[in-house]
């Protein structure tokens, strides 16, 4: 065989092999794409919500899942849509307070059962308590805000708990969560306005790119592209978190609280703040600088600001970690961090002192019946 024939054999057999491990390694991670579309399930919140135009998603009405979360774990709402057992009548008896809990889905009682959301635990530990749960999964702080003023305000109600997580300010930056499209709310001339409304209705594809995100971005031709043009993630992480508060954020949040409070105040109704804890707070300082601010703004707007954060961090390691679900313990995505049954009645003991030492609200709770 001649130098020139064995020179090209050699590069023919490098080129065949080359050639092979492509199609190999690019079979591999289409497989692996494949095999993640496959049994990825959705989120937990498809099969309870719709689509809303000023919302985004909401509870669906007068839905009932046996095994929402788990053989007999149920979830129920009403035709308020709200995550309850029985109807909410506008009026209230005068022999209770009534409660509106507002939040995310450590609000709604992501993982546990109606009776044991600590929205409900509050009511269970009180005969003279009556809650109504308005929490729902993936909210920020701009939908709850939006879902308590168009299907709170109209509900007579003595209190207001208004609860937040660490990441409800981070999903105010964007008018998508999960490919799922959301408002966003800004401050114009001094006033609140609601943007993306009416909300568009989500796209299968937008939600299929956003929850296959996570593989998608481990294929090497998508890793390639990226590289090639500097482009970012596919989807950004709903869970990444920014070190301190966005000024422009903070000014919606600051505008947010204000409103809740002229907007409780003309219903004789207290604002609460609370600031629910997750799991990495209890680890870290990472959501500080937001506490912080805040703690400020309640302050300077004459909201009591409850924080459980640092009543969590007194607790011992093994107590905490009671508090919530661990990873592989539900087969959602996004399951793993929020709150057991122990998180939910800690959360709702702690609370429970804050309500009876409101004005007017330790002598509610008694044998006698509410002054409103």
């Amino acid at each position: 065989m001649s130098l020139r024939r064995a020179i090209m054999f050699a590069i023919f057999n490098v080129a065949v092999v080359t050639l092979a491990v492509v199609v190999a390694e690019g079979l591999l991670s289409f497989g692996a794409l494949a095999k993640s579309i496959i049994t990825t399930r959705p989120i937990a919140e498809r099969r309870h919500t719709m689509h809303d135009e000023l919302l985004g998603w909401v509870n669906a009405p007068d839905v009932f899942l046996p095994d929402m979360y788990g053989k007999g774990v149920y979830l129920r709402t009403n035709a308020q849509s709200f995550r309850a057992n029985a109807p909410t009548s506008p009026q209230h008896p005068g022999d209770t307070v009534r409660v509106i809990c507002s939040g995310d889905s450590f609000t709604l009682g992501y993982g546990v059962d109606n009776d044991h959301t600590w929205c409900q635990q509050l009511a269970n530990a009180n005969p003279h308590i009556e809650s109504v749960n308005m929490g729902q999964g993936g909210y920020g702080v701009d939908q709850a805000y939006l879902w308590y003023k168009r299907d709170g305000m109209p509900l007579e109600h003595d209190v207001h708990v208004f609860a937040f997580v660490r990441v409800d300010f981070d999903r105010m930056l964007s008018n998508r969560f999960q490919g799922y499209p959301k408002p966003t709310l800004e401050v114009d001339e001094g006033k609140l306005v609601a943007r993306n409304v009416p909300v568009p209705y989500p796209w299968a594809w937008q939600v299929l790119l956003a929850q296959q995100a996570p593989a998608l971005q481990k294929l090497a031709l998508v890793r390639g592209l990226r590289k090639l043009f500097d482009l970012g993630d596919l989807v950004p992480d709903p869970f990444e978190s920014h070190p301190e508060p966005i000024e422009e954020t903070h000014r919606v949040v600051t505008a947010v609280i204000a409103d809740l409070q002229q907007l409780n105040q003309s219903k004789r109704s207290t604002l609460v703040l609370v600031y629910l804890p997750m799991r990495r707070d209890y680890l870290d300082d990472w959501s500080d600088l937001w506490r912080e601010a805040i703690q400020e703004d309640a302050r300077r707007l004459g909201v009591r600001f409850v924080d459980l954060v640092d009543t969590m961090r007194k607790l011992p390691r093994t107590q905490v970690r009671s508090f919530f679900i661990p990873e592989g313990k539900m087969d959602y995505p996004g399951a793993a961090g929020h709150y057991t049954e122990a998180g939910n009645a800690f959360v709702a003991e702690q609370l429970s002192h804050q309500l009876q030492a409101l004005p007017g609200v330790r002598e509610a709770l008694g044998v006698t019946g509410v002054t409103r």
